[in-house]
């Protein structure tokens, strides 16, 4: 289905304006002209791969490709249809992928009959499989692949492939093989080669240049999500090293420039990402690896990267880092995230095309000191181009910047510490925005505080995803209700979904003595039943006192008097309730949090929140979480607490 290019309302093009249709003609390489890593035959570059990261990447090729490869049965495909189960199919088709980038890594550093042996069978498989995208995101099913009730509907169709996140990089995966072994592979077997190419040509690039109703693309709809420039990067991936048609490659290109100009320009003007940190790694770092590819086909000539607000999408990782893996985590991402999924060497090269010294630093601080330049298990086109890259592997260690504050005016968020450049000390994060944000959480007004680079009073983030995740049963799951934040319950009433329900009147608050904080009203936040005229809530991060002290007052007026009134806020660690205090530890982290608070104003009970889930677990370190609740005694129609929190 073909639909008309339509952009948003009131923006420019800002990428289709550097590269343009004669720009494209001009600098785009011929095929097969881009070749950006050396092949198998380069023993020279292969040798001379340190030893730290050799050791590595054989290590986990061996470990990965142990025992018999994954099965993907009808049934396990059907199962998300019939349970809502994601995982049980995701788990062994990523294992899938996982063990041939792995194997293509393997095969490259040591040129052995053995490795290139487990890459032919690895390539053979995923070329047998009826489809690569994943069961929940399926709409072969559906006439014009965009509609969403047939997900899942039956067995995926081979005549009508979805293109879909898991399916570009599938395809991405081995183009990428192609690049670097397709010599070794046709030594085995020419058929194997030829397959290859027709299949992701079938399955990638002839339905990225042909169908224009994918939602992702973005003629559907003014906004998209990650899904755009995660798509696009694999697709122009495919294309510069698989096409051999220079018309072909130009249309795939100016069909991605099309999209990435959508997202960008849904973006708001501040360049935060709305869907949480992690996804940031799918959003805004493929968007700069879209741009990166672009900048390094076209020899330079074509360069993204001067785009204002494309630089200003660079600067939200380190914005949001509390220290170490710990990030700031809003909507469904987790507040920490692995080196495999943060490519240091994506957000580096970031920073050396946008000439921003602190996104340089933070990219190379994410390798640490002394390990491999490259995070087994990194996707093979990410982990290429960073063993490939002699800059990237002679750059010294440096430590990430931790910057003092950064404020996103438009998305309303506020990140701020107390020392510049270190994790010691109080780190405050106050956000306003409204709740229909991309990945939502029902969070206006949540507050998170970490100690000495650790949080503590957090988000929990979001469990493995299900069919209900996605679905009008959203908000059953309780991480992602406002219950869950650390926000107001008012007179039994949580924040519900939509983008009508918003802070109000939000305000950064300044002094000269080093106190920095937020200004806003909730009450827009809850709904009419609530009873709420206004609910200003004040936080301030003091650095004047010791390590910093975080202030929090609430301060409330409402149509009566009602029946309930208590603050939330979710914990690390076990709150010890005290008298006028309540001292909040975290296992293994030296210091904790008091809070403080008028006894004769609330009453407090903690509850203990399992984790059954395996990813909530794992971001967390452990199989619980706490909800501690401040219960005002007397609630009247207005009234006020105040909360201080100094490191204890």
């Amino acid at each position: 289905m073909n639909l008309p290019r339509r952009r948003p309302k009131g923006l420019t093009d800002m990428l289709t304006e550097i590269f343009t249709s004669d720009a494209l003609a001009t600098h785009l390489p011929e095929p097969g002209g881009w070749r950006p890593v050396p092949d198998v035959d380069d023993r020279a570059f292969w040798s001379g791969i340190d030893d730290t990261t050799r050791r590595a990447h054989l290590a986990a090729a061996e470990e990965l490709c142990r025992g018999p490869w994954p099965e993907l049965p009808a049934t396990l495909w059907l199962d998300f249809r019939r349970t809502g189960n994601r995982v049980r199919y995701q788990d062994p088709s990523f294992a899938r992928r996982s063990r041939l980038a792995a194997a293509v890594i393997a095969a490259c550093l040591t040129d052995d009959d053995r490795w290139h042996e487990e890459v032919l069978d690895g390539v053979w498989l995923l070329c047998e499989e009826t489809s690569w995208c994943i069961p929940a995101h399926d709409l072969s099913h559906s006439g014009d692949n965009a509609e969403r009730a047939d997900r899942g509907k039956d067995l995926p169709d081979p005549g009508n492939p979805t293109l879909d996140l898991f399916a570009a990089e599938t395809g991405s995966l081995l183009a990428w093989t192609y690049a670097v072994l397709a010599d070794r592979l046709r030594e085995r077997s020419h058929s194997a080669v030829q397959r290859l190419v027709d299949e992701v040509s079938t399955r990638i690039l002839v339905p990225q240049r042909t169908v224009d109703s994918w939602v992702w693309f973005g003629r559907v709809r003014p906004h998209v999500n990650n899904w755009n420039p995660w798509i696009n990067s694999n697709v122009l991936a495919c294309s510069l090293l698989l096409d051999d048609d220079p018309a072909d490659i130009k249309l795939t290109v100016e069909r991605a420039v099309e999209g990435l100009d959508v997202f960008v320009g849904g973006y708001l003007p501040d360049g935060a990402c709305t869907e949480g940190h992690s996804y940031w790694w799918r959003a805004g770092a493929s968007l700069a690896e879209c741009l990166e590819t672009l900048y390094s086909a076209t020899g330079g000539a074509l360069d993204g990267f001067g785009v204002p607000l494309v630089q200003k999408i660079g600067r939200y990782p380190h914005g949001v880092h509390i220290a170490d893996r710990w990030y700031v985590n809003v909507s469904d991402g987790p507040a920490s995230i692995d080196g495999r999924a943060a490519c240091g060497h994506v957000l580096y090269r970031y920073g050396v095309r946008i000439g921003d010294e602190e996104v340089v630093a933070h990219g190379r601080s994410l390798r640490g000191p002394d390990g491999p330049v490259v995070e087994p298990g990194t996707p093979l086109g990410r982990c290429l181009l960073a063993l490939a890259d002699a800059e990237w592997r002679a750059e010294p260690a440096r430590p990430a910047p931790l910057v003092a504050e950064t404020w996103w005016p438009d998305t309303q968020l506020l990140v701020a510490r107390t020392y510049a450049g270190r994790d010691d000390g109080l780190l405050l994060s106050i956000k306003g925005g409204h709740n229909a944000e991309d990945h939502n959480h029902n969070d206006v007004g949540t507050v998170l505080v970490a100690v000495d680079g650790h949080p503590v009073l957090v988000d929990a983030g979001v469990g493995e995803y299900t069919a209900k995740t996605f679905s009008a049963r959203r908000y059953e799951i309780w991480s992602l209700r406002s219950t869950h934040h650390n926000v107001p319950l008012i007179n039994g009433h949580d924040q519900p979904p939509g983008a009508e329900f918003a802070a109000r009147d939000v305000e950064l608050t300044r002094d000269g003595v080093g106190r920095v904080g937020l200004r806003l009203d909730l009450a827009g936040a809850y709904p009419a039943e609530a009873g709420c005229r206004s609910w200003v809530r004040e936080v301030t991060l003091d650095r004047s006192v010791g390590d910093g002290r975080v202030i929090l007052s609430d301060a409330w007026e409402l149509d009566g008097s009602p029946s309930d009134v208590r603050l939330h806020f979710i914990t690390s660690g076990e709150p010890d309730t005290a008298a006028g205090s309540g001292v909040v530890r975290v296992p293994g982290v030296k210091r904790g949090l008091t809070i403080g608070y008028d006894p004769a104003l609330v009453d407090v009970s903690t509850e203990r929140i399992a984790l059954d889930d395996r990813r909530l677990e794992r971001v967390w370190g452990g199989s619980y979480l706490w909800r501690l609740a401040l219960v005002v005694r007397t609630p009247r129609a207005s009234g006020a607490v105040r909360l201080v929190l100094d490191p204890a």
